[in-house]
């Protein structure tokens, strides 16, 4: 019995990876040329908090079915917003199977959360699922419109 559990535990471990890599690499497909930056180290991640007056981050993990649901809703608002707010917001997905270091910082618990980070440090955020609209009026309070 203990070497069939072992067995099992394996092949569920090597589905696990194949499915990470496959979603990360039909991620990375989409990303080309979108408003989103897709961050998959601490130190990028630093940068990006650091350099910009305000970030909206969303931490994600390619084995995340809700991410898969939001992820299309904020790249979409991203896009509109960007030329709307001229590069006053920086946009960014943070993978935390690549950075899980960002995530801890940022006090990540699941995904898909959203986090606005001003001057370097997290000031507002939520976990799970929002719409564009949502997204907007947040994003407004800390831009102070």
């Amino acid at each position: 019995m203990y070497e069939e559990d072992r067995e099992l535990e394996e092949i569920l471990e090597k589905m696990a990876k194949r499915l990470a890599q496959q979603s990360t690499e039909e991620s990375r497909k989409t990303r080309i040329e979108e408003p989103v930056k897709y961050i998959t180290s601490y130190r990028v991640f630093r940068e990006t908090i650091c350099k910009s007056p305000v970030v909206v981050a969303i931490f994600t993990s390619p084995t995340c079915p809700a991410c898969r649901v939001y992820k299309p809703i904020f790249y979409r608002y991203a896009a509109e917003a960007s030329k709307k707010l001229r590069g006053r917001v920086v946009f960014a997905e943070v993978d935390v199977f690549y950075a899980p270091e960002a995530a801890y910082e940022a006090g990540v618990m699941a995904t898909p959360t959203t986090v606005i980070f001003k001057d370097c440090r997290p000031v507002d955020g939520f976990t799970g699922i929002a719409d564009e609209e949502t997204l907007h009026s947040i994003i407004l309070e800390h831009l102070g419109e």
